[in-house]
């Protein structure tokens, strides 16, 4: 159902930016430096990583955009370290896919709103702590959407500051090499993100933001004690991105 409504938010999507006349295409390239935290009432496990980040965004002049987010990163986690075991191998890949509506005022204030579909895939090595399994996954995926604003800094020339705010409907699977497979209840999570944008030049710029995002995930699972239990997660990042426009 899920891989069924993100092809056809494509081919909506597609669609809708076909319709109107593009006024630009923009790529971007960038790296973060992110924590991940995973707790609850089972495992507590944190990673500090180095995401690579790709987007690809096409605008309208009505001010209408689709954006294509990705990004993937691996270290170590210390999920198991409190018991004798050493740090395991760590691996989170996230997708997003959303269409906004942007605005500028005739003083500079810029403002959005996005609605969209994102996806995440969080991998937990096991193989040095003596378990059943050697590995697990938790992959999360939702509803997203959200707005922001965007204050110039010197008229423009110094660049501008940006805020936004987003909510996720999300729902999560929890996997392990044993055949363990439980999904979660959908929850209502947030994010929260700060940027700096300066362009470099008219076809040419750099941002650097923070971001951090929060859900929260409730599993019925009779096996387990609590019954039910609950999967909080949590991640946090600072990074620097160059765009290109066309």
């Amino acid at each position: 159902m899920k891989k069924s409504l993100l092809i056809s938010s494509v081919l909506v999507l597609a669609a809708l930016t076909s319709q109107s006349a593009l006024a630009d295409v923009r790529v971007r390239a960038g790296i973060s430096s992110a924590t991940y935290n995973l707790g609850g009432d089972y495992i507590t496990a944190k990673s500090n990583y180095t995401p690579v980040n790709l987007g690809l965004t096409f605008s309208g002049d009505s001010g209408m955009y689709v954006d294509l987010a990705g990004s993937s990163g691996t270290g170590k986690h210390d999920g198991w370290t409190s018991l004798g075991f050493p740090a395991e191998n760590f691996k989170r890949t996230d997708a997003a896919l959303t269409l906004g509506s942007s605005h500028v005022s005739d003083g500079g204030i810029g403002s959005v709103f996005y609605v969209g579909y994102k996806i995440g895939t969080t991998t937990l090595g096991a193989e040095n702590a003596g378990l059943a399994w050697t590995e697990e996954t938790f992959k999360s995926s939702g509803l997203i959407l959200g707005g922001g604003a965007s204050l110039p800094i010197a008229g423009g020339s110094a660049g501008s500051v940006g805020v936004n705010l987003g909510l996720g409907l999300m729902s999560a699977t929890w996997q392990d090499t044993t055949g363990f497979n439980q999904k979660s209840k959908t929850k209502l999570g947030f994010s929260l993100g700060a940027n700096y944008n300066f362009p470099i030049s008219s076809h040419f710029g750099v941002i650097a933001d923070l971001k951090y995002n929060s859900y929260s995930y409730k599993f019925d699972n009779p096996g387990f004690t609590p019954n039910p239990f609950t999967v909080n997660e949590k991640i946090s990042s600072l990074g620097a991105t160059l765009y290109a426009k066309f």
